[in-house]
């Protein structure tokens, strides 16, 4: 499984995800948007020292992520989902992805992966979780299913 971020918004959801690719060994994607720059100070201060040891691919666009990368066993994730993440086999999923902190995936997205989509359950008065934390739990579900030690 590899971590997808599409079009991150929020410079310390980025630095604390590097992070957490660094600490799990998980492979982290993310596709850049002109909101932040991934050069940062933020996105460091977040990562502290562990940007050189996380397996992080920037890029430039959708498209180009899509031809280089997607599978029929990739994963969105959306509150519009019914389908709970400790439902879903992880261990078969080659990517997951998660959207923009303020507006989420977009409709082209999940209507491509209509099939594949998990949610993280939430109160009805809820509209999301913190993107850092919604990586991380679905990211220990994953290991949890591996087994990991």
């Amino acid at each position: 499984m590899e971590i997808v971020l599409y079009q991150p918004e929020i410079a310390g959801n980025v630095g604390a995800i590097i992070r957490l690719a660094a600490n799990t060994g998980i492979p982290l994607h993310i596709i850049e948007t002109e909101v932040i720059k991934y050069d940062e100070v933020k996105i460091k201060r977040a990562g502290l020292d562990y940007h050189d040891i996380a397996n992080v691919t920037k890029h430039s666009n959708w498209e180009q992520f899509n031809n280089e990368n997607l599978t029929v066993n990739t994963l969105i994730t959306t509150s519009k989902a019914k389908t709970i993440y400790w439902e879903k086999n992880l261990l078969n999923a080659d990517y997951i992805i998660f959207g923009p902190e303020s507006v989420g995936l977009p409709d082209n997205i999940i209507n491509e992966f209509k099939e594949n989509m998990i949610t993280i359950p939430m109160d009805s008065q809820s509209r999301s979780i913190n993107l850092a934390n919604a990586v991380s739990i679905i990211s220990y579900e994953y290991l949890r299913q591996k087994e990991f030690k």
